[in-house]
């Protein structure tokens, strides 16, 4: 990646203004979706940092975003951490909501954890945790469509098959035993939003071999893998997608539900940190 491409000059700047500011250089980032920003205050902060204070940085306006860029320091790992994220469904082109993934890669991150917060396309109840081992881009548009993931002309086709690393699903399953928390692998579906799914909508996306959908994450993972990062993802169970309207879930209950397990995803977020 070139970050002094004029073509890529956000992730320059915006590289330039966080190695003026941050004590540190991260070889671990680690994105926290709805609910589970907390994890990032729980050990010591070096530095914390606004989004809108980086160039180049979408804003998060969704509850259970506070959007701060927060470098800690876990088991003598420097760790970088995005407290939430922006959103396809907020206007942003994936370009600008995959930008931090890039600034990330030119801090000098080589392993990304992604998670969220989805709705389940099985039996799967609210509260479990999900390791991503695959994943479906129905959101009708790929973040490295017309220019490769530094700036540029297109930057070829990239490999997507095992984008998640099997050892490090491994890795976290095994830490996840050990901690007493109950995990599954499955498949995300990304989704544009911001409407949840209808009941035929979940059906669909259950056919098509999702066990849970979410409308974010996956271009996350798509321009790391182009970048060569390793990526590790966990989606947070918070509903049943589809469910009858009588049922309907909303935001601030996902947020409530994610924050309700913030504290066991933060316990296995530490194990898999120590394993790396």
């Amino acid at each position: 990646m070139t970050v002094d491409d004029p073509v890529s000059s956000p992730v320059r700047q915006a590289v330039e203004f966080l190695h003026a500011r941050l004590s540190g250089r991260p070889s671990v980032g680690i994105i926290l979706g709805s609910g589970l920003g907390a994890y990032a205050d729980q050990a010591k902060v070096l530095a914390a940092i606004p989004y809108q204070e980086i160039p180049g940085f979408p804003r998060c306006a969704v509850e259970g975003h506070a959007g701060r860029l927060v470098l800690t320091e876990r088991g003598g790992i420097c760790v970088v951490i995005l407290q939430g994220r922006a959103h396809r469904y907020e206007g942003y082109a994936l370009d600008a909501v995959t930008c931090p993934v890039r600034v990330l890669a030119a801090l000098g991150v080589q392993t990304l954890i992604v998670t969220c917060a989805a709705g389940a396309l099985d039996d799967a109840p609210p509260g479990t945790c999900m390791l991503i081992e695959d994943h479906l881009n129905l959101m009708g548009d790929n973040p490295l469509q017309g220019a490769a993931p530094g700036g540029g002309g297109f930057g070829g086709f990239v490999e997507m098959a095992g984008a998640y690393d099997r050892a490090l699903l491994a890795m976290a399953e095994r830490v996840a035993l050990a901690s007493g928390l109950s995990i599954r692998r499955g498949v995300l579906a990304a989704v544009t939003g911001p409407t949840y799914e209808t009941a035929a909508e979940a059906a669909m996306l259950g056919r098509l071999g999702a066990q849970a959908v979410s409308m974010s994450t996956v271009p996350e993972v798509i321009v790391a893998r182009a970048l060569g990062l390793r990526v590790l993802g966990l989606a947070l169970i918070t509903n049943r997608a589809g469910a009858p309207l009588d049922r309907q879930i909303g935001h601030r209950q996902v947020v409530a539900m994610a924050t309700r397990k913030a504290a066991a995803v933060g316990t296995w977020l530490d194990g898999v940190l120590d394993g790396l």
